[in-house]
């Protein structure tokens, strides 16, 4: 009897255990009861990876010059002044500016006598093409001779391709066909044949290109086209991939503005 009532409890314990078992396991999948959804992934595209042109050099004086070598359009140019505190007291960066297709990305606010600081300049070359980026880069300072350091730069940015617009720009009702185009010609310089496309969210557009002559020359026609249903504004980016390994990948920016239906 003793054996028997051992077995008797060991096998209840056995089914209470299954049972409690299906209860965390499966009650989770039954009609009423909710489990939380995973979030959806949204996944980006921010491009080939691709090393900023990267260039440095000594500013030492209140008024000085410099010439970039020739960039290809498209290229992310960066550069750092280090600039040389000869004045004998703390110099103070209080305000520093560029124009003309470029801007200054961070630079020092303080540099003590006889040390270095830097002020980081980034070219925007996309624009650019078979033009020349020229403009000063202009520091307030606290030097009473010299209040404002000037650094005066050019930069000839070689054409990469003529793009007829560098954003598309969508505008009209909400889930109205809108779109929008724009016309790339390779260069003699840089041929190239356009490979693929791809978008750094895609949510909002639908996108695609054919192939075309401009001016008796081989040409693509890359357009756009809303998706969005609802009114809101929404910015995106197309990735257009190319076989010149010189710009395997350049950009196209999309912008849009979606009204009330």
């Amino acid at each position: 009897m003793g054996h028997e009532g051992n077995r008797t409890r060991t096998s209840s314990a056995v089914v209470l255990l299954a049972f409690f078992s299906l209860v965390l396991c499966g009650w989770g999948s039954l009609p009423g009861l909710h489990k939380k959804k995973p979030e959806p992934k949204t996944h980006f595209y921010f491009g080939m990876d691709e090393k900023p042109v990267y260039s440095r050099s000594v500013v030492d004086s209140p008024k000085s010059r410099y010439v970039f070598e020739p960039a290809l359009q498209f290229d992310l140019v960066m550069h750092d002044f280090v600039v040389k505190n000869t004045t004998g007291r703390t110099l103070e960066l209080n305000r520093v500016s560029a124009c003309c297709g470029a801007f200054v990305e961070h630079h020092s606010t303080q540099i003590p006598p006889g040390l270095e600081g830097v002020i980081r300049l980034v070219l925007l070359t996309d624009r650019k093409g078979g033009q020349d980026i020229a403009g000063e880069v202009q520091a307030q300072t606290n030097d009473p001779v010299h209040p404002v350091w000037t650094i005066e730069i050019h930069c000839h940015v070689r054409k990469f391709a003529d793009i007829s617009d560098y954003i598309i720009t969508l505008v009209g009702p909400a889930g109205a066909p809108i779109e929008g185009s724009t016309t790339i010609v390779p260069t003699e310089e840089y041929p190239f044949t356009i490979t693929g496309l791809k978008a750094k969210n895609g949510r909002d557009i639908d996108f695609w290109y054919r192939r075309t002559t401009e001016h008796g020359k081989k040409a693509y026609v890359l357009t756009v086209r809303n998706k969005r249903k609802e009114a809101g504004v929404f910015r995106d980016t197309i990735f257009v991939q190319t076989d010149n390994k010189a710009r395997p990948e350049f950009k196209i920016r999309v912008q849009g503005k979606v009204g009330g239906s």
